[in-house]
């Protein structure tokens, strides 16, 4: 990545205008966070390890032909129907693996320390992900980061359904999300941080009071060009 040894105090500290510390920082994970999809990754040890049949694989797929105004409204990462029928403790364990290959092998290093930096001026830190709730909570343990948004699946008689529960953290989900923590917490979005790397995520990047893009696409670099935002660059970190 060329960022992997960076010392820790190569990176200034995320601050408010005023230069107090944000009261809370919401990270994204994929491209974030990591420079890869997380479940992209996930899915392909699925397939590699025989988990996944060819006939749940194909159904997944399915899903985007047969709905392709959904993956237009709700972005790529929708589509869980490759869970269907898979007990939740071999997703657990595999989830595990994935994330663990992704900490040592995927972390964008600069992000890491400007998240670590703000915990340790008493930040509160949030990982907001559209990806699966076994993945984010695992990444998230494994840097310390205690509030963990993610995709959780649905269950139904020991198995997943291939649906989710609940609100899934992308595009304005994430806002609505972060706004309810802020509520909860005695927040203000306006006193916290943001940290994406996708158009998705503008619009909780918009609400923050302290903003920054990692390796972002080019609609959100150039947003955050022309509101001068804060500019980690890159390789963006594509889904397909």
């Amino acid at each position: 990545m060329g960022e992997t040894n960076l010392p820790k105090n190569s990176l200034a500290p995320l601050r408010l205008a005023d230069g107090s510390v944000p009261e809370a920082c919401f990270l994204d994970l994929d491209g974030t966070l990591i420079s890869r999809s997380s479940e992209k990754v996930f899915l392909t040890g699925l397939v590699r390890e025989g988990i996944l049949p060819p006939s749940g694989f194909l159904a997944f797929l399915l899903g985007y032909l047969v709905h392709p105004l959904v993956t237009l409204r709700e972005g790529k990462g929708w589509n869980r129907w490759y869970l269907k029928g898979i007990e939740p403790e071999e997703i657990g364990a595999r989830a595990a693996e994935c994330a663990g290959e992704l900490l040592r092998n995927n972390l964008r290093k600069s992000t890491a320390l400007l998240a670590e930096e703000l915990a340790e001026a008493g930040s509160t830190l949030v990982l907001m992900s559209a990806s699966l709730v076994q993945i984010a909570e695992t990444i998230g343990r494994g840097l310390g980061i205690g509030e963990v948004m993610a995709s959780v699946p649905e269950v139904s008689e020991g198995e997943f359904t291939g649906r989710l529960s609940g609100t899934r953290p992308w595009g304005r989900n994430k806002l609505a999300l972060a706004e309810a923590l802020c509520i909860e917490r005695g927040f203000a979005m306006e006193r916290c941080a943001g940290a994406g790397d996708s158009w998705s995520d503008r619009f909780l990047l918009l609400s923050c009071g302290c903003p920054v893009v990692v390796c972002p696409d080019r609609k959100l670099e150039r947003m955050a060009r022309s509101r001068g935002w804060r500019t980690i660059g890159g390789r963006h970190t594509r889904w397909a």
